[in-house]
């Protein structure tokens, strides 16, 4: 009987020894560092984690929703999502034939009047070729008579309607969310596309009221994409929104330095950084 209670306690000794020596093993052990948004981690190359890390989204700092201002068939769409346009540059055009038409029957009505108008300066005794001889009352006397500035008047007003069947870029920028298409019918405040400038977007980000006074207005914060964590842009806070909502958070919104290939919508991580040792 004690044989049988000695080997027994050399057994379970033994396992005990064994089981020790394994939770020292380096392979078993937890040696992962989980890095918070609240803890500053030092690496093996001396670099300086993120003290703070969020999720934000990149917004446009500037675009513009084009529009059309008349009801009109639409007879082509000249750009696709993605053109790069310049300011000027057209967009999209409306069935236009009856404004055309207006500005040529006024034009036509410009040239009689002009006729008619020499024929008033002459009966007044003066030479219709020579105008800056022509006394300033005559010359008004003839453009009333002759009808000439309401016929001015009449194709400034064919122009500017024409105009408005032409839908020109506000800017120089990117094409997004293009609506239109050539055959609908379009109405006063359809959306064309939007155009967006590429060189001004900003990030929007939140943060809770605790951790406000790590971003004052100017700090720098490192902005890396989801759709890309190679890619690192520089920005800096420039607005905070004076609210704190339901959930104990601040809005925030940063400039981005040098935009490249950012898209409006883009969610990104926002991080602050310790200065290098």
């Amino acid at each position: 009987m004690n044989k049988i209670w000695i080997l027994s306690s050399i057994l379970l000794l033994t396992a005990c020894q064994q089981q020790g020596k394994a939770g020292d093993s380096p392979e078993t052990s937890d040696t992962t560092v989980i890095a918070t948004s609240q803890d500053a981690n030092t690496t093996a190359t001396g670099s300086t984690a993120p003290v703070f890390q969020t999720m934000g989204k990149v917004v446009a700092a500037r675009y513009a929703d084009v529009k059309f201002e008349t009801v009109l068939p639409v007879t082509r769409v000249m750009v696709r999502n993605g053109d790069r346009v310049r300011q000027g540059q057209l967009l999209a055009v409306q069935d236009s034939r009856r404004q055309e038409n207006a500005v040529e029957q006024h034009q036509r009505e410009i040239e009689q009047a002009r006729l008619q108008m020499q024929e008033v300066i002459i009966s007044q005794g003066y030479d219709p070729d020579q105008m800056d001889r022509v006394p300033q009352r005559v010359r008004h006397i003839a453009e009333v008579k002759s009808g000439l500035l309401i016929a001015q008047n009449k194709l400034a007003a064919a122009r500017d309607e024409l105009n408005t069947t032409r839908v020109t870029a506000p800017f120089d920028g990117i094409v997004a969310n293009v609506k239109a298409h050539a055959g609908q019918l379009a109405q006063t405040g359809d959306v064309v596309c939007r155009v967006i400038s590429p060189q001004q977007m900003e990030v929007e980000f939140r943060v809770m009221e605790s951790d406000l006074g790590r971003f004052p207005i100017g700090t720098a914060i490192s902005v890396v994409p989801v759709a890309d964590e190679h890619a690192l842009y520089d920005a800096k806070v420039t607005e905070i929104n004076p609210v704190v909502d339901e959930q104990g958070t601040v809005m925030l919104r940063a400039r981005v330095a040098t935009p490249n290939s950012l898209f409006d919508g883009m969610h990104v991580s926002v991080n602050l950084k310790t200065p290098q040792p």
